[in-house]
């Protein structure tokens, strides 16, 4: 078959793929993310409210939910994630805070296109691989059947482990379809008692890398989890700019640094000092980490302008997917990529950034619907 041919249908597949995930997809998820978001605020944001001695009346959060929902044509469940009840909180304030169902099913399907490269993680890995881009050593990845070493020798899984065995902690985690830090696992190769072949059987795809140490900056904070930054990126006429940046701090009993594993998130600007509060998943602010007595207003992270520099380097390898939230390490030799996201947490941004309606909106619609090459 001639090239242009192939390309072309490759571009009538593409397309074909891009009317389903635009045009059905948001419907059909908007559909099952209902029931999450119900679920949400039952069991987290309204006991939250219950508990806060400062809210505003029935009338007043009454009226602002009438006016949000008018807003934002859609259920105001981020009133309740973000505390828009409390009395300090005016409407227009509440009002600039973006809904998870805006940016999921509104804007994400017309800005990032084509982003399988960037989700799959062992693609996204070898794509940075070829860039030269510093991260985590690739021992593995796999199936449910077989394994492949980055050497590219065929294995089994029983050999993936003891193959891994030679770099100490190594971590595994799904390849695709998960969030939130949902199957990734710490494991000692040689100590730990792992099944891969029943973690595959769960997980389907799965990689194998090796586990990072961190600066001595995030350790202070917290050395009982790989605390990484969440950087999110927009790339717009071939220019990457960094438009958020968070530290997700661990909890003290989980090696992850997920909110939903207890862990916090934290402002940081960009010579590297973190904001005063930190904010878990309930809104609570706090001052420190539990396990550290070092204040969050006084320090200080080095090395940042190198890690916004590497977010920006990373953006411009996926031109398909402009808004990527890119999850990176600091070690005592600099910052390593670990994972990107073409989903990335609204929470994670409007926690510590407060509510970014109208300057993201902006941004996005300004790359929206750009055609695929």
């Amino acid at each position: 078959m001639r090239p242009t041919a192939n390309r072309g249908f490759n571009h009538r597949q593409a397309v074909t793929e891009e009317w389903f995930r635009t045009r059905v997809l948001p419907r059909v998820s908007g559909a099952r993310f209902l029931p999450y978001q119900l679920r949400q605020l039952r069991s987290e944001h309204l006991p939250a409210m219950r508990c806060h001695v400062d809210r505003k009346n029935v009338v007043r959060i009454a009226g602002d939910l009438v006016k949000l929902s008018a807003r934002w044509r859609c259920l105001p469940f981020h009133y309740f994630r973000y505390g828009g009840y409390r009395r300090e909180v005016s409407t227009e304030r509440a009002c600039s805070y973006l809904p998870e169902s805006a940016l999921f099913h509104r804007f994400l399907p017309r800005v990032n296109r084509d982003a399988i490269d960037l989700d799959d993680k062992t693609s996204c890995k070898r794509i940075l691989a070829s860039a030269g881009v510093p991260q985590p050593v690739l021992i593995a990845s796999g199936d449910r059947r077989t394994g492949v070493t980055s050497e590219g020798e065929m294995v089994s899984l029983a050999e993936v482990i003891d193959h891994a065995s030679a770099f100490g902690r190594v971590v595994v985690k799904p390849s695709r379809y998960s969030s939130g830090g949902s199957g990734v696992v710490i494991v000692r190769p040689g100590e730990d008692d792992f099944d891969l072949s029943a973690y595959a059987k769960r997980w389907g795809t799965w990689l194998v890398e090796q586990h990072v140490p961190q600066h001595p900056d995030l350790d202070v904070l917290n050395p009982y989890a790989l605390n990484t930054f969440r950087v999110i990126t927009l790339l717009r006429n071939g220019a990457a700019e960094v438009l958020y940046v968070m530290l997700k701090l661990g909890d003290a009993e989980s090696t992850k640094d997920n909110s939903a594993a207890g862990g916090m998130q934290i402002r940081v600007h960009p010579d590297g000092r973190l904001d005063r509060h930190g904010y878990d998943r309930y809104l609570n602010a706090h001052t420190r980490h539990v396990v550290s007595s070092v204040p969050f207003a006084d320090h200080r992270i080095s090395r940042m302008t190198e890690v916004r520099e590497l977010a920006e380097r990373c953006a411009r390898l996926f031109p398909q997917v402009p808004f990527i939230g890119w999850d990176i390490a600091l070690t005592p030799g600099g910052p390593v990529v670990i994972e990107g996201n073409s989903s990335p947490s609204l929470a994670h941004i409007q926690r510590t950034h407060g509510g970014v309606a109208p300057a993201l909106v902006s941004a996005l619609r300004s790359v929206m619907d750009r055609p695929i090459v």
